[in-house]
């Protein structure tokens, strides 16, 4: 017997033509699904619930065992490097050029795949994305252990009530010691990104605080703020201002001597579902320092 499948039957997201396929399952249960890599949409591997789908869309759901594979490959997936644990969180440390989670590809080995194989091993429970950092940035990423505290977390990232804090290292030295950067960011349908040039419409609300922290002989190191989280916001935003992250090569100069983005997620602070505040730091990796001391280019 093939596994379960359906054909849209119309236009709409995909949890709700999951919801027709599998009647009898919650909604958090067919989140998990998505999470775990378990849906294809027209062949790919789905990564969000609310991906809109076409009416005739093949959508085929794949069990467990299909996913998880041989037990050797869970084995040889990299343990996640750990700054904050408890029951309820996780916040790791994410290394340059590791993404986030798979796309339609079906990658084995992302930062999702090492936590939720981390947690699944060591403590019987789950991992449940609750944001993303872009492929090429390092630094602080969280999940949750459950479908509640997920639900908990991504409504302070949508209210903005996370505060997030990001180190680059950026050529030259902005002409003001700080700023906020606004420009509006436009997705295209082939997942491209621009700045909306200042009187067009379009695009959605990007709002990057920065300031000089450090300024050195070529490069500068800025402490940035983010209230909203548009893919590559801050590399746009950086370069639109004249001083691109070093190591930026779609929206900057190109490669880096030290071969990585020099941009890292530094620090998060969030509310604990206990009611506390939790404040989450990453060191600036050596590479970024050791980038910013270059006296020539």
């Amino acid at each position: 017997m093939g596994n379960p499948s359906i054909e849209a039957p119309e236009s709409g997201h995909l949890i709700d033509v999951l919801s027709i396929l599998h009647p009898e399952a919650k909604k958090n249960s067919l989140r998990r699904m998505i999470d775990h890599g378990r849906v294809l949409v027209d062949g790919k591997r789905a990564t969000r619930a609310k991906e809109t789908v076409s009416i005739g869309t093949f959508v085929e759901t794949l069990s467990r065992k299909e996913v998880e594979g041989p037990a050797r490959k869970v084995d040889q997936i990299p343990n996640p490097s750990i700054l904050y644990e408890d029951r309820e969180v996780i916040v790791v440390d994410k290394p340059p050029g590791l993404l986030s989670v798979a796309t339609p590809m079906g990658e084995e080995d992302t930062m999702f795949d090492r936590v939720l194989n981390w947690v699944s091993r060591n403590q019987s429970t789950r991992a449940h994305l609750v944001h993303r950092l872009d492929r090429e940035t390092s630094g602080c990423m969280i999940l949750a252990k459950s479908p509640e505290v997920r639900d908990f977390l991504q409504s302070q990232f949508k209210d903005r009530s996370v505060e997030r804090i990001y180190h680059a290292v950026v050529f030259g030295k902005p002409a003001d010691e700080s700023g906020v950067a606004t420009s509006r960011i436009q997705e295209s349908r082939d997942k491209r990104v621009r700045l909306v040039p200042k009187g067009e419409r379009g695009g959605k609300e990007a709002i990057t605080n920065w300031r000089v922290e450090k300024s050195a002989p070529i490069h500068s190191l800025i402490r940035i703020k983010i209230d909203t989280g548009r893919r590559a916001q801050i590399r746009l935003h950086m370069s639109e201002i004249g001083c691109p992250v070093v190591g930026d090569t779609r929206y900057g100069r190109g490669k880096a001597s030290v071969n990585r983005l020099c941009l890292h997620a530094s620090e998060l602070q969030f509310e604990h579902p206990n009611g506390r505040r939790i404040r989450v730091n990453s060191g600036l990796p050596d590479k970024l320092y050791s980038e910013l001391k270059r006296r020539s280019l």
